[in-house]
């Protein structure tokens, strides 16, 4: 059956947070310590408060992927508008993009990638953009077949 992308209602947000949000923190904790939440009841709290504000933000917006009614998956995206000084329109950002590991390889990344890409459109966007784990090996490739090229590199140390 195929998967059905549709954006989320406010209604939803807890749900997100505890079958998708929760599980995607805790992936990328594994793939690196330094994405660790300082504990779950906190970070569902917060994570509720944020996912309720991007809701009422025109230039963010999450959807979910749905099949045979269980959720599969979401992504997070929102429009990012450069400074005037340089000479490009706006990146639609994707902040968030996770599918349950049952559903990995089916399509479900694309067609949520694809919703995103075609909203960004709507708003005039002329890239996607997005961060990625440098061990997230599966990501990489993800992103990778999809034709993304990296064009910064994100560095930090310990203060």
């Amino acid at each position: 059956m195929d998967v059905r992308v549709r954006p989320l209602r406010e209604d939803e947000v807890e749900r997100l947070v505890d079958q998708l949000w929760l599980p995607f923190a805790d992936e990328m904790a594994e793939v690196d310590g330094y994405n660790e939440l300082v504990d779950e009841a906190t970070a569902r709290e917060h994570g509720i408060a944020y996912r309720r504000e991007q809701l009422d933000d025109a230039d963010a917006r999450v959807w979910v992927a749905e099949r045979e009614g269980a959720w599969t998956g979401y992504v997070r995206a929102s429009v990012s508008t450069p400074a005037p000084v340089f000479a490009r329109g706006p990146t639609l950002q994707v902040g968030e993009l996770y599918v349950v590991p049952d559903a990995r390889g089916t399509g479900v990344a694309d067609a949520l990638m694809d919703r995103a890409a075609e909203w960004g459109r709507t708003r005039d966007c002329e890239r996607v953009g997005l961060s990625v784990n440098a061990n997230n090996d599966r990501a990489r490739s993800f992103y990778d077949r999809r034709g993304f090229e990296p064009r910064r590199l994100k560095l930090d140390r310990p203060l």
